[in-house]
């Protein structure tokens, strides 16, 4: 999604309304995205005091690949984003990648990047296809959410051992 400054500086000081389809790239950023549709955005942009504004909702559907079971499966998101733009030769401080002025260094705005890290940071960390999954099975691989593949899964962590048989000795 991109803007010229000039189609901000020309509503001196009005609102552009937005309402456009955004093509996101963030197949390859997170390990679970198999695919992304086009995104919605819906917002405004706005020029004041030299700072390009542009502030919205982005929301949309992956196909994400559960983080447990390896199942395919819908994923909608709605996240708010607010960009902030300057021109790089009217910033009088030193820029680094904590700030929320981004430099411009041509006429044109570039909201795409923003967007796509919008979105990655709503994201949670590990994406499930539901709260009670019960993931793959560690012997054999088996999907346990379709069927109990019956294998025993004991593991008890060698540090704990010998607390597991001191209690067994106790038990009889």
């Amino acid at each position: 999604m991109k803007f010229r400054k000039n189609q901000l500086l020309q509503l001196r000081g009005g609102k552009l309304p937005l309402e456009e389809t955004v093509d996101l790239h963030l197949k390859r950023k997170h390990p679970q995205i198999v695919e992304a549709k086009p995104a919605r955005f819906i917002g405004e942009a706005h020029a004041t005091s030299g700072l390009f504004i542009i502030e919205g909702q982005v929301s949309g559907e992956l196909t994400i690949e559960c983080a447990r079971c390896l199942k395919r499966f819908p994923y909608s998101y709605n996240a708010s984003s607010k960009e902030m733009f300057m021109d790089e030769d009217q910033i009088e401080f030193g820029v680094d990648e904590e700030m929320e002025i981004h430099p411009l260094e041509s006429d044109e705005i570039d909201v795409t990047p923003y967007l796509e890290a919008t979105v990655l940071l709503s994201l949670p960390h590990t994406i499930v296809c539901s709260d009670d999954c019960k993931g793959l099975c560690p012997e054999c691989g088996a999907n346990r959410n379709e069927k109990d593949c019956g294998c025993v899964v004991e593991r008890i962590d060698p540090r704990l051992a010998v607390l597991g048989e001191l209690f067994g000795k106790q038990d009889k």
